[in-house]
């Protein structure tokens, strides 16, 4: 299904691959190929990466994956694959321009790979993609490196072709540009006005407030208010300290995540709330937590109670929407039973009950920080020294 050439092609087409007689194993298989892939390619971005470099990604998708980034991670959408290219464009190019060598050629190919997934999913991934350079080169460009620029220059120049292509091939390029296709009426001043100042909704949208699914599943508030912190508290931590460059990518990256919803929102005759969703924003989002913690002291600076309040809030936040997750396709939205199984009215009848999942789920994700923990504690990851810090 690509809605008539609407997305465009790479995603749905990978995903026909899969499909079959049966819709059930179809889409199963498709989310088990969609976990792998991704966890895949960020566990080799994660390896590539200077060692000073690695904190950064991880604290981009830790922090921006309760709730919707893990409910969209795992999904048949291929929203999912523009978050996947949100985390690793810009880390990796900006590494590219710190490194020489088989590694800097390693992660220039691994940005390129992630604009071709990022702008074969979603035709506003491309913008999202060639804004990732403008980050990279902010962040790494520097006079008289020419030399050890070429290879990074190259990925760059191939990444914004390949986002060309992919834009101007879909039919959501058109949308993009005019807005989303509506009836509504002009926008009065007024409207203008509150959707300015009312943007931030959807900031909260990506963190449960706007549900998930087709927004009819809205996890407990709790979920929303702990998440959220963490992402706020990452982006205070983060601009500690800030250098030139950084705090120039830092506000370019905030700016984007403002005024484009403001943009399409005007363009498309909507108020806040309604035709732009937070899932739109989610890639912005991953690359600001991003940007904003590539700091050399990352690794000390969540050391010790912050890394555990952290890990504690999102792991919490994460049992608890799916668990609300996992009722809403069981039973529905109007039970609050603690077994999410309880009076099921679908499930399988081998394998792990609800309760089941619930628990295999919430110990897994609350065990990714506990292993953090352990490994920050013990110095395992030590904070590098930014070639642009070592200069001052």
């Amino acid at each position: 299904m690509n809605a008539v050439g609407l997305y465009p092609p790479l995603f749905y087409t990978t995903m026909s691959v899969f499909v079959g007689p049966d819709v059930t194993t179809s889409v199963i298989t498709m989310r088990i190929f969609n976990s792998t892939l991704i966890v895949g390619i960020l566990s080799t971005v994660f390896f590539v990466l200077p060692t000073r470099l690695r904190p950064a990604l991880v604290i981009s998708i830790l922090a921006t994956s309760v709730p919707l980034g893990l409910f969209v991670f795992a999904s048949t959408n291929p929203s999912s694959w523009a978050m996947l290219a949100a985390a690793i464009i810009w880390v990796s190019l900006y590494g590219a321009t710190q490194t020489t060598g088989r590694r800097q050629v390693a992660l220039g190919s691994l940005a390129v790979l992630g604009a071709v997934l990022g702008a074969g999913s979603r035709a506003d991934s491309s913008i999202y993609a060639v804004f990732a350079v403008v980050l990279a080169a902010v962040l790494g460009v520097r006079r008289g490196h020419a030399r050890s620029l070429l290879v990074p220059g190259i990925a760059a120049a191939v990444i914004v072709a390949v986002c060309a292509g992919f834009y101007l091939s879909s039919g959501q390029s058109a949308s993009l540009a005019a807005g989303l296709p509506t009836d509504n009426p002009p926008l009065t001043g007024g409207q203008q006005l509150a959707n300015l100042f009312g943007v931030p909704v959807l900031w909260y949208g990506a963190f449960g407030a706007s549900g998930l699914g087709w927004l009819d599943t809205v996890p407990p508030a709790a979920v929303t208010n702990l998440a959220f912190a963490v992402f706020a508290a990452t982006i205070f931590i983060g601009i500690h300290r800030l250098t030139a460059r950084r705090a120039l990518a830092v506000a370019a990256a905030f700016g984007a995540l403002w005024l484009v919803p403001f943009v399409l929102l005007a363009q498309s005759r909507a108020v806040v709330g309604t035709e732009v969703q937070s899932r739109y924003l989610l890639p912005l989002i991953i690359i600001l937590v991003g940007v904003a913690s590539l700091t050399p002291q990352a690794s000390a600076a969540w050391q010790g109670p912050r890394s555990l309040v952290a890990g504690t809030a999102l792991a919490v936040a994460m049992s608890l929407a799916l668990h609300a997750n996992i009722r809403r396709y069981t039973v529905g939205a109007d039970s609050n039973a603690i077994d999410p199984g309880a009076g099921a009215e679908w499930w399988w009848v081998t394998g792990p009950s609800p309760m089941g999942i619930w628990i295999i789920g919430t110990v897994c994700f609350a065990g990714i920080f506990a292993l953090l923990y352990v490994v920050l504690r013990n110095g395992v990851v030590e904070p590098g020294i930014d070639s642009e810090e070592l200069t001052r």
